[in-house]
């Protein structure tokens, strides 16, 4: 039986997590991996004067895979020479816990990516309409309505906050 199951956190380079990501899945192959993706999200950004639809990463410098025989996965990724570790300590490789391991498996959806939301703020609370956001207003610590971003509290990895699409259309 594998020393430990499940999901884990693999550190790479920053702006080098889709790259990696596809690197790791063909280094390991579809027999030790279930997934191997960064966890982005999706946010309207005004550029020249046009707001467009822009993916960026969620976790920059990190991948999340899933596999059964994480010391396998580590073996195979001594045959890269890119830098990639996964996180732990001496020996030992962390896991997330269930808890976290559900958010980055659902939060992003099927493609790992979370779309943008849309929502209200009535009588001073914040009402998600639709997108990911829907039914996790208790996430929400800030919104940048400029910007259209809301800020979370997720508790993951060192990052204390992190960003994602929120589009206020109305505020009573």
């Amino acid at each position: 039986m594998p020393a430990s199951t499940g999901w884990h956190v693999l550190q790479v380079a920053p702006g080098q997590e889709r790259s990696m990501a596809e690197r790791v899945s063909s280094l390991a192959g579809p027999d030790l991996l279930r997934e191997c993706f960064p966890l982005s999200y999706q946010l309207l950004k005004k550029q020249k004067g046009t707001w467009r639809l822009v993916t960026e990463v969620m976790f920059p410098g990190y991948v999340f895979l899933s596999t059964g025989d994480i010391d396998a996965v580590r073996e195979r990724l001594k045959l890269s020479t890119s830098f990639a570790r996964l996180l732990g300590a001496g020996d030992a490789i962390f896991s997330l816990t269930s808890e976290e391991a559900a958010f980055v498996s659902e939060f992003g959806g099927a493609d790992h990516v979370v779309g943008m939301s849309q929502g209200v703020i009535e009588d001073g609370r914040t009402v998600v309409r639709s997108g990911p956001l829907r039914g996790r207003e208790g996430l929400v610590r800030k919104i940048d309505r400029h910007k259209r971003v809301a800020y979370l509290d997720v508790g993951l990895l060192d990052q204390a906050r992190v960003r994602v699409g929120l589009e206020i259309t109305r505020k009573t």
